[in-house]
């Protein structure tokens, strides 16, 4: 399939690299990681994501600058990275061939190639093997913004699907240029005010469930509007209250800008909240999960996660 991929993408005269709606360093990572030999090869190519606003703290990856979050009139091949579904795509379909790139379990294989590998750690893994075994040079800059797919995805390795191949896949990008240490430092040094103030917002309203077990923060447009954060500053919050030494699972509720909410479940050990996230048509990882609803009724869709989390704490 890798070959095959390629082969496609040899044909293809514009060719159009979708990231998921409200992206992360893994999804804009491995479009950009792909932009970069797409253009040494003298491939006509468009980057794209339908998100209005990216998230500020990516602005040093190479090219970011050239995501637009509008579509061109032509295209006859898509490329999507790190999208579990069709819809998170935010296009039309039409008359154009599509590969799906991905590490998600919960991939829907909406591709007419499927290159989803759940053993990788990221999708810019996959793009990683993908570039390899079709013997493609890997540019310094290429290999920075798949360096940050890697670190992003796992929590700068202290997540649990790790393995030897994702230690190995990062050595061999700091070797082909990434420089480990700058990334570091870009990603986890340069948090916003507006990042600060919400983060103290949530320290001093989450609520704890179950002997201490759940941890669960809501935050409502009215709290974003307040701390002057954007909904890209929630990135992570979440992982803050899983560290708590009793939790075993954080969840935070975003109220999203047009109605509904997005939710974001974290776990530590073999609590798997992807079987919960599932529950609602979401996906994810065993430890990192999340999923959107229209819900209007905060409480009682609250407690119905909580009575769902309750039946997988006791498993």
């Amino acid at each position: 399939m890798y070959k095959e991929a390629w082969r496609l993408i040899g044909d293809a005269k514009h060719i159009l690299l979708v990231s998921h709606v409200n992206p992360d360093g893994d999804t804009l990572g491995s479009v950009l990681a792909l932009y970069d030999v797409f253009k040494r090869l003298n491939k006509k190519v468009t980057l794209y994501n339908a998100t209005k606003e990216l998230p500020r703290i990516y602005d040093f990856l190479p090219n970011i600058h050239r995501v637009k979050d509008k579509l061109p009139k032509y295209f006859d091949l898509v490329i999507s990275c790190d999208c579990g579904s069709f819809d998170r795509l935010k296009i039309e379909k039409g008359e154009y061939s599509l590969i799906n790139i991905d590490h998600h379990l919960s991939n829907q294989m909406f591709g007419d190639i499927n290159l989803v590998d759940i053993s990788s750690a990221s999708a810019g893994m996959v793009v990683y093997e993908f570039l390899k075994i079709n013997d493609i040079k890997i540019s310094s800059d290429c290999a920075s913004c798949l360096y940050v797919t890697i670190v992003e995805d796992t929590g700068f390795f202290s997540y649990s699907h790790l393995d030897k191949n994702t230690f190995e896949c990062a050595a061999k990008l700091v070797e082909f240029g990434a420089n480990a240490k700058k990334i570091a430092t870009l990603l986890r040094s340069r948090v916003s005010l507006a990042k600060t103030r919400l983060l103290g917002y949530v320290l001093n309203n989450f609520n704890l469930y179950f002997d201490a077990k759940v941890a669960v923060i809501v935050i409502c447009k009215e709290v974003l509007s307040q701390t002057g954060a954007k909904r890209y500053d929630t990135k992570n919050i979440v992982n803050v209250l899983r560290d708590i030494i009793t939790v075993k699972v954080s969840v935070m509720i975003l109220e999203e800008k047009n109605g509904g909410f997005k939710i974001s479940l974290r776990s530590k050990d073999e609590i798997d909240v992807a079987i919960v996230a599932k529950e609602y048509g979401g996906g994810g990882h065993k430890n990192s999960a999340g999923f959107e609803t229209k819900s209007s009724d905060l409480e009682k869709f609250k407690n119905d996660i909580l009575q769902k989390i309750r039946r997988i704490i006791k498993q």
